[in-house]
């Protein structure tokens, strides 16, 4: 089967979209099919060319459209052309928009079968919530042969969004995320990363995700008074990008903690596992931004962590209770409140056999539930063994 990938967020972009869209990639690949991503060129568009050339399958990269409308437009024209040029059997889109929205006008124009994933955000953005946008949404989640939700709240997202629109029950299917194992696994402390990254032999809490409001890490920040007073070597270790650094370096200033918090910026691909294993435990203490429509939808970074061996702290919002199990694999608290994260953080800083039990058992459920090749087989079975039909031109945004 010829695969089209479209998506987009793609590496080297950060996010969870992004790493769950090259490892669909990846897995579909390894299940013998002909597979190709359709995803925006970044503005390091030589480093992330040099990516792709180095990967297994086909990258076109197309141009990065910012308005909305256009965005859409032009997603719409460049899969047209691949359909032309290439004769895609089935679109994977990452998204309901703007891939979803390609993909059904691909469907309608080239008769190619699409398929659609929700993470959670993207049916909820306040940005895309206008009667022209939400129409369009609807309608791809109608003509969608299949619909992937990553978790089971985001299905229960999707079924109220979408109320009163028949058949969307049936077709969407809960496909739990995963992480590769093999990758992300237990490895001695990197010395000198912990010496470069200023931290040394301190207790390292960290976050690895993109920066903004929802993630928590103001939450983090603000409970680390509390913390160091039980264990006072502790660091914080911020990774990623994202408009909401500026607003975490003055929250830090104001409790008086800038020394213990490090903002060591994006993390290359290749070198996660070695963060997360620099790391005590790992805490996103995410939230639900109500009015922004922002949720966690699952939270990959939380089974990455897992994977190797670390427990883990997530706040209880979301889809974040399906990614940990609470006092099983790591502890879950109230995102908004400071002592809840403090006392969670200084349970795991301070007793080394429940920090172990944790992180043992997050891994024994990576491998027996949470790994990509399992995600990929179960879509594969899905879209195998689907209808075929395929979206009725009358229908169709």
């Amino acid at each position: 089967m010829k695969i089209l990938v479209a998506t987009p967020d793609f590496p080297l972009w950060d996010g969870g979209i992004s790493t769950m869209a090259y490892e669909v990639a990846s897995g579909f690949k390894r299940l013998g099919h002909e597979v190709g991503v359709m995803t925006p060129l970044q503005s390091r568009g030589g480093d992330c060319l040099e990516f792709d050339a180095a990967l297994p399958f086909r990258v076109f990269r197309i141009r990065n459209i910012k308005d909305h409308f256009l965005k859409s437009v032009y997603h719409d024209f460049k899969m047209g052309q691949l359909m032309r040029n290439h004769g895609f059997d089935i679109v994977l889109a990452q998204s309901w928009y703007p891939s979803g929205i390609a993909a059904c006008k691909a469907a309608k124009k080239y008769g190619v079968r699409f398929a659609v994933t929700v993470s959670g955000n993207e049916i909820l953005n306040a940005r895309l919530s206008t009667p022209f946008w939400r129409k369009k949404m609807l309608e791809v989640f109608e003509k969608a042969e299949h619909i992937f939700c990553i978790s089971s709240f985001t299905k229960k997202k999707l079924m109220a969004v979408t109320d009163g629109l028949g058949g969307i029950e049936e077709k969407a299917t809960v496909v739990n995320l995963g992480v590769d194992y093999r990758l992300f696994s237990p490895s001695p402390r990197d010395g000198k990363m912990a010496e470069r990254l200023g931290v040394g032999s301190s207790k390292v809490m960290l976050t690895l995700s993109r920066l903004v409001e929802r993630k928590g890490q103001d939450m983090v920040i603000r409970a680390l008074p509390e913390i160091k007073k039980r264990v006072p070597d502790v660091k914080y270790l911020i990774c990623g990008k994202g408009g909401y650094e500026a607003r975490l370096r003055e929250i830090a200033h104001e409790a008086g903690v800038e020394a213990d918090v490090i903002f060591a910026g994006y993390v290359p691909d290749e070198e996660r596992q070695a963060y997360y294993n620099l790391a005590d435990l790992y805490i996103m203490p995410s939230r639900e931004i109500a009015d922004k429509g922002d949720v966690e939808g699952f939270g990959i970074t939380y089974l990455e962590a897992n994977a190797c061996e670390k427990p883990v702290i997530g706040g209880r919002s979301g889809g974040v209770g399906e990614a940990i199990i609470d006092n099983e694999t790591g502890l879950l608290v109230d995102p908004s409140d400071t002592g809840d994260i403090a006392r969670a953080c200084i349970a795991l800083l301070t007793d080394s056999v429940l920090s172990a039990r944790l992180g043992k058992a997050g891994r024994e459920r990576i491998i027996r539930e949470f790994n990509w090749d399992h995600g990929c087989r179960q879509m594969n079975s899905v879209i195998s063994t689907g209808s075929g039909a395929l979206c009725r031109p009358e229908r169709c945004p």
